[in-house]
């Protein structure tokens, strides 16, 4: 018998049926000390208690002890992966973009490792609101063309007014790059941000290969959750403390085992391209590392935007934490998570002014060229 479970899952349901200890302790016939003994894993309810606690929570013996998902646990999807999330997520993403990328290392890319020397027909899968137009257009010669699509609306709105902003000429299309059929074939073809929130990247690459012409290049940029979470380092709190994503792993093995999304996108990538027949295939890291001090400028912009970005997922305790036990984590585990991104981000905001920080994104750029199709 798993002794946490049982402790976890008996507060949970008496805290989801609105219960003090005080009053499960009267239905069972106990004192309200026992009841706390048994959520915090002092002592086991005997086995005869266990029909009366399941019974009362109209749940089962084995969900009681946590061998099986209670109902409200059942996964749920994010919907990541629909145009409605994107849809209402356009501010979210403005904000969590901002300083993902060197400028100077997009020329590097484009002058010195994929070597384009040519004008070129840039596809870009996923374009959202037109970021990486911005960051890669210039850098390309003179005469490259560029077209982006997105599924959501309010995306490629944005992304007509932002390309505009930042002088970029090009063509925004609305639509599902799946179903997408391109009257012409591109010189390169790229994704930002996509492939974590599928559940199977394959398809996805394989179409952008099917837009692709002759000697294409096909790039894929994507971060790694498991780095990511380890790219955080706050002056003044444990390095430990802040890389411990207990729990996190079980998350994201839910999304994949759900077909939803696949944390480590990003590497397996260049093992879907070669699969595809791509050659040439290699991988890049984004060198971008935010340093964030307050003697800078914008330090104030880039606090708020780390809060906006941390309290995006987790403003909601309750349902934050209901969300990552769904998702596959124990109770203790969601808590745990959910109360760690708390607590970071009342220490950065009550010490607005005078904390540091940096972060690392871990964000990989996998290549590959389209020499075998005509």
């Amino acid at each position: 018998m798993n002794k946490s479970l049982i402790n976890l899952r008996l507060a949970y349901l008496r805290k989801v049926n609105h219960m003090t200890q005080e009053e499960l302790a009267d239905v069972i016939g106990t004192s309200f000390q026992t009841i706390s003994k048994w959520e915090t894993g002092v002592t086991m309810p005997d086995i005869s208690v266990l029909p009366i606690l399941s019974d009362f929570f109209n749940v089962s013996v084995d969900q009681l002890l946590g061998l099986k998902p209670l109902a409200d646990e059942e996964y749920i999807s994010d919907g990541t992966d629909t145009r409605g999330f994107w849809d209402n997520h356009l501010e979210y993403l403005i904000r969590t973009r901002n300083g993902t990328w060197n400028a100077d290392y997009m020329r590097f890319l484009v002058r010195d490792v994929w070597k384009i020397n040519r004008p070129v027909r840039v596809l870009d899968c996923g374009c959202g609101f037109g970021y990486i137009a911005a960051l890669l257009m210039p850098c390309l010669p003179k005469g490259s063309t560029y077209t982006g699509i997105d599924f959501s609306s309010s995306m490629t709105k944005e992304a007509s007014v932002y390309l505009k902003k930042h002088g970029v000429n090009g063509t925004v299309i609305n639509g599902d790059f799946i179903t997408f059929e391109p009257k012409d074939k591109y010189d390169m073809v790229i994704c930002k941000s996509v492939l974590r929130h599928l559940g199977d990247s394959e398809p996805f690459i394989r179409k952008m290969i099917e837009c692709a012409d002759k000697n294409a290049l096909i790039v894929c940029a994507d971060s790694n959750r498991e780095l990511e979470c380890c790219g955080l380092y706050i002056d003044g709190l444990n390095y430990g403390y802040l890389c411990d994503h207990e729990g996190a792993i079980k998350h994201w093995q839910t999304e994949i085992d759900n077909g939803k999304r696949d944390y480590a996108a990003a590497m397996r990538s260049a093992y879907v391209m070669r699969r595809l027949g791509l050659s040439d295939v290699d991988v890049r890291m984004n060198d971008r590392v935010s340093f964030i001090y307050p003697e800078q400028a914008d330090y104030d912009e880039k606090i708020s935007d780390f809060l906006a970005h941390k309290e995006s997922w987790y403003d909601d305790t309750d349902k934050a934490i209901e969300r990552l036990i769904n998702h596959g984590m124990s109770p203790m585990e969601a808590e745990k998570f959910v109360y760690k991104s708390s607590e970071i981000c009342e220490y950065v905001r009550s010490r607005k002014g005078e904390v540091a920080l940096t972060q690392f994104k871990g964000e990989t750029i996998t290549y590959g060229w389209n020499r075998s199709n005509g």
